[in-house]
C-alpha cells in the first residue's frame, strides 16, 4: 500500500514537472526592432515592436504576405542573421541570441536549432549521407559514428536507399527529405522550416507536413514553420500573423480542420487588410503568390504596378519594363527573366478575365444560356500547373462546380471545399493544396464578376 502511494506521488511530481517544463517559453521575443542599413541615411525597418512567445513542444506557423518580415524573424531566432542592427531581445533556451559572441552563435546553430530551407541547400559535391553527417563533423563526432547516425536518420525518412547518391540525382521531394535529415543531425530541440513546401508537388508536400507533425508529437521538438500557403497551417498549435514587419494577431485556437483551412487565404487577407476592396485584395493575393523573398518596400512597389496594369492604366510593355527596371531607378528590380515570367502570368490572367467578363455579360442578358464550351475552357485554364490525372468523373464534377460558380450558385468557400471533398461524398477528390491552387486561379479571374457585380467588373476590365 505504501509502495502504491509512493509510486502515485512520484508520478504526480513527474506530471507537474512535465507540465511546467512543457508550458515554459523556449523562445521569448521582447520589443524586437530590426533594421537594414541601421543608423545610415538609407535605414529601413524589417521588424517593428515584435513581442511573442513559443513554448517547448509547440508547432508554430508564421503566416503573412511576402516581405512582411517572417523569414527575417525566424532567421534571427535561429542565429542565422548575425547583424547587430536593432534593439530588443530574443531569448532562446535562456540565452539572448542577439548578445551571443561569434563562437557562441556557431555552437548555438550547430546544436540548438535545425534549419530546413526551401531551396534545400545541399552541397552538390557530397553524397546524401555525407550531407546529413556534415553538421556532426563540427561538434566532433567521429566519422564512423556520424555516418551511422546519418543512416539512421535517413532510414526514418525512407531515404537510406539513396544514401550514396548525389543531390542532383534526387527528385525535389527526395532533396527536401535529405534537407530535413540534415536538420536533425545534431538532435536539436527546435526545428525551423522556412517555406519547406515551396518547391514541392502536393504529394511530397503532404509527406513533409506529416513528418514535421511527427517531430512535434513523437520527438517532443518545437517546430516553427514559415509559410504563405493557407492549406499548410492545418497542424499548427499557434498561428502568428505578420504584416509590414509586425505581429498583428496570434491565433492559439489549436489545429484546424480541412473545412476551416479551405477559405483561409481569403480570411488571411481580410484579417490583415480589412479596409481593402475585392480588387485590392486580389492584388495582395497575386503579389504574395508571385513575389516571394522580397522586402516589404519591393512588394509594395510591385503591387502598385500590378494594380496599374490590372486597371488598364499602363500597358503590358510598360508593366514588364517597370518589373525589370532596377529598384533605385523607381522600378521593382526583378531583372529580365523573372520580369518576363511574372508579366506573362499577369497577361494570362488579364486575357482570361476579359473572356470571362464577356461570358458574365451574356449571362446577365440570358441567365439560362448554355456554358458548356466556356466552362470547359475555364476548367482547362484553372488546371494549368496541375500535373496529376483528372478522370472523366472528376472532370464532369469540376465542370458542374465551375458552372455553378459562374452563375453565382455556389460561394467561393463552398467551391473550394467541394474540390477537396472525396468523390464518395460528391466532391472532386483533389488534395487540399490542389484544391487551393485551382480555386485561387479561378477567383483571380472572377474578381467581382458574379451576377449583381457584372457592370462594375466590366468597367474595371474593358480598358485593360
Amino acid at each position: 500500500m505504501w509502495k502504491t502511494a509512493r509510486n502515485s506521488t512520484v508520478r504526480m511530481i513527474r506530471m507537474i514537472y512535465f507540465l511546467i517544463y512543457m508550458s515554459a517559453p523556449i523562445i521569448d521575443v521582447e520589443e524586437l526592432n530590426f533594421y537594414y542599413d541601421y543608423k545610415l541615411p538609407t535605414e529601413t525597418y524589417a521588424l517593428k515592436d515584435v513581442n511573442l512567445q513559443v513554448n517547448q513542444g509547440d508547432y508554430v506557423v508564421f503566416f503573412g504576405p511576402s516581405g512582411c518580415g517572417k523569414t527575417t524573424l525566424v532567421y534571427l531566432i535561429g542565429g542565422i542573421t548575425t547583424e547587430k542592427s536593432g534593439t530588443g531581445k530574443i531569448i532562446v533556451n535562456n540565452a539572448d541570441v542577439l548578445q551571443l559572441s561569434r563562437e557562441e552563435l556557431a555552437s548555438f546553430r550547430q546544436t540548438g536549432i535545425g534549419i530546413i530551407f526551401q531551396n534545400f541547400n545541399l552541397i552538390p559535391s557530397l553524397t546524401v549521407l555525407d550531407n546529413v553527417a556534415l553538421p556532426m563533423t563540427f561538434v566532433g563526432v567521429p566519422q564512423e559514428k556520424r555516418r551511422e547516425e546519418a543512416r539512421k536518420i535517413l532510414a526514418r525518412l525512407g531515404m537510406d536507399i539513396y544514401a550514396e547518391r548525389y543531390p542532383m540525382e534526387l527528385s525535389g521531394g527526395q532533396q527536401q527529405r535529405a534537407g530535413i535529415a540534415r536538420a536533425l543531425a545534431n538532435n536539436p530541440p527546435i526545428i525551423i522550416a522556412d517555406e519547406p513546401l515551396g518547391n514541392l508537388d502536393s504529394e511530397n508536400a503532404e509527406h513533409v507536413l506529416k513528418f514535421l507533425k511527427e517531430l512535434q508529437e513523437k520527438d517532443g521538438r518545437t517546430v516553427i514553420m514559415v509559410t504563405h500557403e493557407a492549406w499548410s497551417v492545418r497542424d499548427a498549435d499557434k498561428i502568428i500573423y505578420m504584416k509590414d514587419g509586425g505581429v498583428v494577431k496570434v491565433d492559439t485556437s489549436g489545429t484546424v480542420t480541412n473545412a476551416e483551412i479551405i477559405p483561409l487565404t481569403a480570411q488571411l487577407n481580410r484579417e490583415l487588410y480589412p479596409d481593402l476592396s475585392t480588387d485590392e485584395i486580389m492584388v495582395k493575393s497575386l503579389s504574395n503568390l508571385l513575389l516571394r523573398g522580397f522586402s516589404s518596400d519591393e512588394v509594395k512597389r510591385f503591387e502598385f504596378f500590378l494594380d496599374e496594369r490590372l486597371s488598364g492604366k499602363i500597358d503590358a510593355a510598360t508593366f514588364e519594363a517597370m518589373l525589370d527596371r532596377p529598384y533605385h531607378q523607381e522600378g521593382v528590380g526583378l531583372w529580365k527573366q523573372r520580369a518576363l515570367k511574372i508579366s506573362a502570368i499577369t497577361e494570362d490572367i488579364i486575357a482570361e478575365r476579359k473572356k470571362l467578363i464577356e461570358v458574365l455579360h451574356e449571362l446577365e442578358k440570358e441567365p439560362e444560356k448554355s456554358l458548356t464550351m466556356e466552362v470547359s475552357d475555364l476548367r482547362t485554364w484553372a488546371l494549368k500547373g496541375y500535373n496529376g490525372h483528372v478522370d472523366d468523373r472528376q472532370r464532369h464534377r469540376l465542370d458542374d462546380l465551375v458552372s455553378k460558380r459562374l452563375r453565382g450558385g455556389i460561394p467561393a468557400d463552398d467551391f473550394r471545399k467541394a474540390l477537396n471533398l472525396p468523390r464518395s461524398k460528391d466532391g472532386v477528390g483533389f488534395s487540399l493544396r490542389t484544391a487551393q491552387h485551382i480555386s485561387d486561379r479561378l477567383e483571380s479571374v472572377l474578381v467581382s464578376g458574379l451576377p449583381g457585380d457584372i457592370k462594375e467588373a466590366i468597367t474595371n476590365v474593358t480598358n485593360v
